[in-house]
């Protein structure tokens, strides 16, 4: 035996782990409502940022926190009048994209040193409540952030959350378009309370991404027959869109719908931070309603928390994972499939992914 056979281990795993890092999209890196006159700072794909409004020109920067003459944050510093973040440490000025445009104290002549000093900086939009970033620096921005639908209309109720997840992007992502596991973590809540149903899965190509329809199902709450006895069916999708969006769509009857889109951002390789906003038309929307409502949401996320959480600690603890998937998984591997080749250099959207599956649920 020898010194390395001596020491007690777990079964030998292949040591893959699902971590894509797709930089050409549009990431959330906070709520329009947490940037305000200050800059502030975030992390997206690993990159720390300092964010910042532009006063003159209403727009937004994202630029590396990091001064490159003396490595202090720029988000502790300040906005000039010249929309220029401004370095707390020596007052070095920076634009939006980047481009060193002051250095206080410079003597005559020595200004040309001034423009040789940018750092780098991503594009950055506002768009539904939300601050995005285009996480490549290298390359120029492919259209705009996907649109979060119903978010501002008046007809509907939206409820905002944000999460931490320690987990892959992959994960988090799979997590909240995977129907199977919502009669087991979130059962009683959701699904598993009651007699399982037979309902009919499926999966098609929409653009940039992925929508599985599951057609058959019972509401999972209120009123399951109308007024004259027959039995009322709830119309399902999920859908995931790159790089990082999934968004789930009940419609039950004609008065009760919810939609709920759910940008995630990866942090770093095992943190992802989810951005939730779940929009709801129902027939009563008084204060108590949507306590409720809320209430529920914050409950399956809490859950959807942890079991990630141990998730991660397992697949570490073994040192890489074990996946085996059956028919009933219809998002996971496909998006994985989509991260990768993203990553790649290649088009996602290339392979065949039709498919009609029965399941229980």
């Amino acid at each position: 035996m020898t010194a390395e056979e001596a020491h007690m281990a777990p079964p030998e795993s292949k040591g893959h782990l699902s971590v894509a890092r797709v930089k050409k999209g549009w990431h959330v890196a906070c709520r329009s409502d947490q940037l305000g006159e200050d800059p502030v700072a975030r992390t997206v794909l690993g990159w720390p940022l300092a964010l910042y409004r532009e006063p003159e020109r209403g727009g937004v920067g994202a630029v590396l926190d990091r001064c490159p003459h003396r490595n202090v944050r720029l988000s502790k510093g300040a906005v000039d009048q010249d929309d220029c973040l401004v370095c707390p440490y020596h007052g070095w000025r920076f634009d939006s994209e980047g481009s060193c445009r002051g250095i206080p104290g410079l003597l005559q002549g020595q200004s040309e040193t001034v423009s040789k000093r940018s750092i780098p900086a991503l594009a950055a939009v506002e768009q539904d409540g939300f601050i995005w970033v285009w996480g490549d620096a290298e390359s120029e921005p492919v259209g705009r952030p996907l649109r979060i639908p119903f978010v501002d209309d008046p007809d509907y109720v939206a409820i905002h959350r944000e999460y931490l997840f320690e987990c892959t992007l992959h994960a988090a992502l799979e997590n909240a378009l995977d129907v199977p596991h919502t009669s087991f973590v979130h059962r009683g809540d959701f699904r598993g309370q009651a007699a399982r149903h037979e309902i009919v899965a499926e999966r098609r190509r929409i653009p940039d991404g992925i929508e599985v329809e599951y057609m058959g199902e019972p509401p999972l709450s209120g009123p399951t027959h109308s007024p004259d006895g027959s039995p009322i069916v709830q119309r399902h999708w999920d859908r995931f869109f790159m790089p990082g969006i999934a968004q789930v769509e009940y419609r039950t009857g004609a008065d009760r719908h919810q939609i709920t889109t759910f940008p995630h951002t990866p942090v770093s390789d095992f943190q992802t931070r989810g951005f939730l906003v779940s929009c709801w038309r129902l027939p009563d929307q008084n204060p108590e309603v949507i306590r409720t409502l809320e209430g529920f949401l914050d409950e399956i996320l809490a859950q959807d928390v942890a079991i990630l959480a141990d998730q991660t600690a397992n697949v570490l603890r073994f040192g890489g994972e074990a996946y085996g998937s059956t028919a009933l998984d219809l998002m996971g591997p496909e998006i994985w499939r989509m991260l990768r080749r993203a990553e790649q250099g290649l088009d996602p959207n290339s392979a065949a992914i039709e498919q009609r599956v029965r399941l229980s649920v």
